[in-house]
């Protein structure tokens, strides 16, 4: 599960058939390999998170910040200190989204189809079929990929994804979209727990609250 606008976004793609790119830039194919190997390797992690968006054209930024618990089989929760109280949790089917200020709960299934960025961080990916590398900077402890999108949704065509320069995980994943607003959710204070109960991803939806499926 991931932030509201992050899972609105234009994120959501199909596997698709890598079509012929031109030769990536000089430590692109290194980079993204590590990338795709974290990917794989994805075990249960701890961390905090912050959600940023930025929209120039109204010059306002939104924040969220809280704390995320990931775990093999596309498990999620989000559990969010601004705006406290909004929750977002997976199972690895079905993703719930919980908005206590509207007192409304968003419920969708999840597929192949679920955001990249979902699937990044749950190992459910098959990087080298979804994105070229496009560009990658490095300064020795960081890894900052360029990569775009081989099937682009809503205008949005590319995203800059900050990793370890060693290990290839992920740290931050930035983009605009297509209305122009800049995007950033970074991870921090990393932990790896010894183990995650599977209740951590169970929602039941409280009483009295509406739920919206998505059809």
């Amino acid at each position: 599960m991931i932030p509201a606008r992050i899972v609105l976004s234009a994120l959501a793609l199909a596997a698709v058939t890598a079509a012929a790119e031109a030769p990536p830039p000089p430590g692109c194919q290194e980079a993204l390999a590590r990338l795709i190997e974290a990917s794989r390797k994805a075990a249960p992690t701890q961390a905090r998170f912050r959600h940023v968006l930025q929209a120039k054209t109204l010059n306002q930024t939104e924040v969220e910040e809280g704390v995320v618990i990931l775990a093999p089989g596309g498990k999620m929760r989000w559990e969010y200190t601004r705006p406290p109280g909004k929750l977002a949790v997976s199972d690895g089917k079905t993703s719930y989204l919980f908005l206590p200020e509207s007192n409304e709960v968003f419920v969708q299934p999840l597929g192949p189809d679920a955001p990249l960025l979902f699937r990044l961080l749950s190992g459910h990916v098959k990087l080298s079929e979804e994105v070229a590398c496009r560009g990658v900077v490095s300064d020795g402890t960081r890894a900052i990929l360029s990569l775009k999108l081989l099937k682009p949704a809503a205008e949005v065509d590319h995203v800059e994804v900050t990793t370890d320069a060693k290990t290839g995980e992920v740290m931050e994943v930035r983009y605009a979209d297509a209305l122009g607003n800049d995007i950033s959710l970074s991870l921090s204070e990393v932990q790896v727990p010894k183990s995650v109960p599977d209740s951590t991803f169970v929602f039941k939806v409280p009483k009295g609250v509406r739920v919206i499926k998505a059809e």
